[in-house]
């Protein structure tokens, strides 16, 4: 079966997105069980690989645009299709408003950001009126970008082992286009 593929700057960038989501959601979860000491650079590294997954988004929503996407499987139907549409419209919105919640989050908490060669200071006084309903909102979105990317990525498996339409392999790194 032929299998119109993503280009490799979509796969590149989708696939640099999940690891980092990944990452950041591990850490955000286990953020308190960091020892003191290290906890300061746990929060640094979760907001960094936050901002590091907003403007990989933001690139791949601008090459989203600027690309047209390979052809669907003449299988899927027009359900399937305004489905697809609509969770990944739901990935890109989370994907771009948890960090851009996070970093104002951070900062309200009187936290800046180590870049490493250099350092951006909080310009606002720690607000825990502002910083805690943020944080719940930053929360609630991030546990509803992971449970959007599971059925997602079940929705992939799906079409891959039961309806064998070609869908998960316009994605997977490493596979052969097939188109010749």
């Amino acid at each position: 079966m032929a299998t119109a593929r993503y280009s490799s700057t979509a796969i590149a960038l989708h696939w640099s997105i999940v690891a980092l989501i990944v990452i950041a959601f591990a850490l955000g979860l286990t953020i308190d069980e960091f020892p003191k000491e290290a906890k300061s650079a746990a929060i640094n590294a979760h907001a960094l690989i936050g901002l590091a997954i907003l403007v990989l988004s933001i690139l791949r929503l601008s090459w989203r645009v600027a690309t047209p996407l390979p052809p669907a499987p003449a299988s899927l139907g027009r359900i399937t299709l305004l489905a697809s549409g609509a969770a990944h419209a739901g990935l890109y919105v989370l994907m771009i408003a948890i960090p851009a919640i996070g970093v104002p989050t951070l900062l309200y908490r009187g936290r800046g950001l180590d870049f490493g060669l250099f350092s951006v200071a909080s310009p606002f006084e720690r607000t825990p009126e502002i910083f805690r309903p943020l944080t719940d909102i930053h929360e609630i979105a991030s546990y509803a970008l992971v449970g959007l990317a599971v059925a997602h990525a079940l929705a992939a498996l799906y079409h891959h082992h039961v309806l064998r339409d070609g869908v998960l392999l316009r994605m997977l790194p490493g596979v052969p286009n097939d188109e010749g």
